[in-house]
């Protein structure tokens, strides 16, 4: 009697996958839950990401560029026009009220070959969700000379954003009821602009740790109801982790 060995499965299946699902659709979910890495970067940049998954988590590492191609087809989701336009490169990231756990590379950009100046056009990071989701969002480095533009939005949930230690610009926060964390690293760098500052919302300058001048980047949080918490990457890890140490200051 001869035994027929069953089709390999994967250890980690998708949650929401589907055997009536076509090839393609697939390819782009294992592709979110399973990415070719080397070193923990990426091994495909491009220069657009959209990622929008209303029922479901978003924990993803990715690498995006100006100098990076275009995706055709998408490699997620088709980018907003406006996103694309408006901005050098973007990584768009939204859920409906699920967690966003994600950690974005920006690759250098190639110099032109012309001799006229590049434009100006930002480079755009943005992780939005609502209900109770809540939101963990890394840059670990970035040394190109466009702007940053940082935003992370949540309803009810907390949030937490690690800038690379060249940012270098403004950052911009507002809850209703929660309140801004700053770690020991970003309290160097840190500076309230407020001539009278606020509990729940504010504005202050944070300078380069390896630079002087400022770019003219721009990080914007805003939440609800939850905690806010800065760090520079590398704190805790480069990630969210349960708790500061008592480190951390409170914006009063």
């Amino acid at each position: 009697m001869s035994l027929q060995a069953e089709p390999a499965q994967s250890a980690h299946p998708h949650p929401f996958a589907d055997d009536n699902e076509p090839y393609e659709q697939q390819q782009r979910r294992e592709a979110l839950w399973n990415p070719e890495q080397h070193g923990g970067v990426p091994s495909k940049a491009h220069r657009h990401i959209h990622i929008d998954w209303p029922n479901a988590s978003i924990k993803k590492t990715i690498a995006i560029g100006a100098s990076a191609p275009e995706a055709s087809p998408p490699v997620y989701d088709r980018p907003r026009h406006e996103d694309e336009t408006a901005n050098a490169s973007s990584c768009v990231l939204i859920t409906k009220s699920s967690p966003i756990n994600a950690t974005v590379h920006i690759l250098r950009e190639k110099r032109p070959e012309s001799a006229s100046a590049p434009d100006s056009k930002p480079v755009l990071i943005s992780a939005k969700t609502g209900s109770l989701g809540s939101i963990s969002l890394s840059i670990p480095s970035y040394s190109g000379a466009r702007p940053l533009d940082i935003r992370a939005k949540s309803y009810n949930g907390n949030i937490t954003v690690f800038l690379p230690t060249s940012f270098a610009g403004m950052l911009k926060w507002n809850s209703e009821t929660g309140t801004l964390k700053v770690s020991p690293a970003m309290q160097q760098r840190f500076k309230l602009l407020d001539p009278q500052p606020h509990k729940h919302r504010g504005t202050a300058k944070i300078a380069s740790s390896i630079a002087s001048g400022m770019r003219g980047d721009v990080c914007t949080i805003s939440n609800h109801h939850g905690s806010i918490t800065i760090k520079e990457f590398g704190e805790g890890e480069g990630k969210a982790s349960s708790g500061d140490g008592g480190k951390s200051c409170v914006i009063q």
